[in-house]
């Protein structure tokens, strides 16, 4: 009776360990079918990056309109402080 317990114990644990097994191999298939693809994207997400970086940087035209705003909100205020 123990020994067909431990026979039945070996097999389930072979099975899993054999699943486990094929399991690891078939992820590491597809990482190997599948890199170049990732490299080229990764390539691509760092370009879109640095262009989007570069169109954010501040320039004379956002500096111009900070100056604009607080002219604006300057003479709101002056006009406020008239009324009262």
């Amino acid at each position: 009776m123990i020994v067909a317990g431990l026979k039945l114990t070996l097999l389930g644990m072979a099975v899993v360990f054999s699943f486990l097994l094929l399991l690891i191999l078939s992820v590491k298939i597809s990482q190997r079918f599948l890199s170049a693809g990732s490299v080229r994207e990764l390539a691509e997400m760092e370009a879109a990056d640095l262009r989007r970086r570069r169109r954010a940087a501040p320039g004379a035209d956002d500096r111009t309109l900070v100056a604009v705003i607080s002219a604006a909100i300057a003479a709101h205020r002056a006009r406020l402080r008239g009324r009262k």
